[in-house]
Formats: C-alpha cells, sequence, structure tokens
C-alpha cells in the first residue's frame, strides 16, 4: 500500500535491496509516484499511466473506448439524459473515459449538458455526492455512467433513497468489473478491463525489462459486461 503524499517510500526497498522492480498501481497522485522513481532510475511498471516525455513501461486499460461503449449501451436503450461521474479530473484515465462518453454522445447527435458532468474521486463517498448534485440540477436524469464501480453502486443507493427504480427510472452503469458489483440489487453493468489479463501482463513485462531492458506499453481492451442495472 502507497501513501498517496509519501514519495520516499521506493527508498525503503531499493536502498535496502529489498526488490529488483516494482510494480504502481495507485490510482491517486501517480504521476508524482511515477517522477520519483524516474528520478532514481528505479526498475518499475505503471498500471493505467500512459508515459509521456519520459520513457517507462506501462500496461492501460482502453479508458475512452470503454466509456464510449458505455455510453453507446445507455443511448441505444432510449436514455436521453445521460449523466456522467467521473474520477479526479486531473488523471487521465478519468479524461479519457470522459472522452469516450462525449464522443459517443456527439455521434448519436446528442449535445453534452453540463449540468449533467461531474468529477469527483474513485470512492463510494465521492459517488453518493456527486449522484446527489445531479439530482439537485437535472431531477429528471435517466441514466448514469460512474467512473468507478464504487461510484455506480453509491449512485445507486442515493436513487433508490430519492424515489428511482434501477434501470426502470434510471439506468447505472459503472467501471472495473468488481466482483462486488455482481452481488448488488439490482446486479451492476459495468466495463470489465480484464484484470487477470493485466496482472499477467504487469508481472511479464516488467520481468522482460529487467532482463532486457526494453520497454513496452500495452494497451488492454475494455468490455461491457451486462447484468441487470443497464
Amino acid at each position: 500500500h502507497v501513501d498517496p503524499f509519501d514519495t520516499e517510500w521506493p527508498h525503503r526497498y531499493l536502498d535496502n535491496c529489498k526488490v529488483d522492480g516494482m510494480i504502481l498501481m495507485t490510482s491517486t497522485r501517480k504521476q508524482y509516484h511515477i517522477k520519483t522513481l524516474l528520478e532514481m532510475k528505479a526498475p518499475f511498471i505503471v498500471w493505467g499511466y500512459p508515459p509521456t516525455e519520459y520513457s517507462y513501461c506501462s500496461v492501460m486499460g482502453d479508458n475512452a473506448a470503454g466509456g464510449r461503449v458505455a455510453a453507446e449501451h445507455l443511448i441505444r436503450s432510449g436514455r436521453k439524459k445521460i449523466a456522467f461521474i467521473g474520477g479526479p479530473s486531473g488523471e487521465v484515465e478519468a479524461q479519457k473515459r470522459y472522452e469516450g462518453y462525449e464522443k459517443a454522445l456527439k455521434e448519436a447527435g446528442m449535445q453534452t449538458d453540463e449540468k449533467l458532468v461531474t468529477f469527483g474521486e474513485f470512492s463510494s463517498a465521492s459517488g453518493e455526492e456527486r449522484m446527489k448534485n445531479i439530482l439537485e440540477r437535472v431531477p429528471d436524469v435517466d441514466a448514469v455512467f460512474a467512473s468507478s464501480d464504487l461510484m455506480a453502486m453509491a449512485a445507486i443507493n442515493v436513487l433508490k433513497e430519492h424515489g428511482r427504480t434501477i434501470p426502470d427510472d434510471v439506468a447505472v452503469i459503472g467501471y472495473d468489473n468488481l466482483s462486488i458489483g455482481n452481488y448488488s440489487s439490482p446486479k451492476l453493468t459495468t466495463v470489465s478491463q480484464n484484470i487477470p489479463m493485466v496482472g499477467r501482463l504487469l508481472a511479464k513485462n516488467l520481468i522482460e525489462y529487467l532482463q532486457s531492458g526494453v520497454v513496452s506499453n500495452v494497451t488492454v481492451p475494455a468490455e461491457l459486461v451486462i447484468r441487470e442495472s443497464a
């Protein structure tokens, strides 16, 4: 576990020769941890954050495609007021998911309504707060695409508390395909990033980098998992 505000943690492992390489999974302040690892010239691979001006190994989900397939599904089901609840606006993953959502609406001839778009944190508390804000602004919202399953399930609870039925009144789609989504009521429709494949690629490509020094950047496809909430 990495404290989002602790940039000294790599020294505790590398300086004592406890590890040969690192897999960075944190979803907050990732760019700061990457900067620290690059400055240390540490061997590492990152999940979900594409290289910028620096060269390092990464495995990424196709976040734009994920946002697009989620929004397209909601559009095909006849939804007209589709909300987007995003993670941190400064995080690449959240922005890409929004871009996919926005592109799907545009291709369907629908306008993006700023009152239906909000960014927060990848957490239940944030999903609850943002859903309440959207209901205040657009009470007749009929669909929600949330950037994480935790946010989506929190949004469903808020909607139920406000007398909405899911999916009849409001369809909801999450992101990540966490196992808990299969036990929610209704079962959560979500975007899967094939996490077992991601885990294998992170380990395999880091080992190959340690052995050869070859930097690899891989994108994992996103897939819509349709259950009951949308």
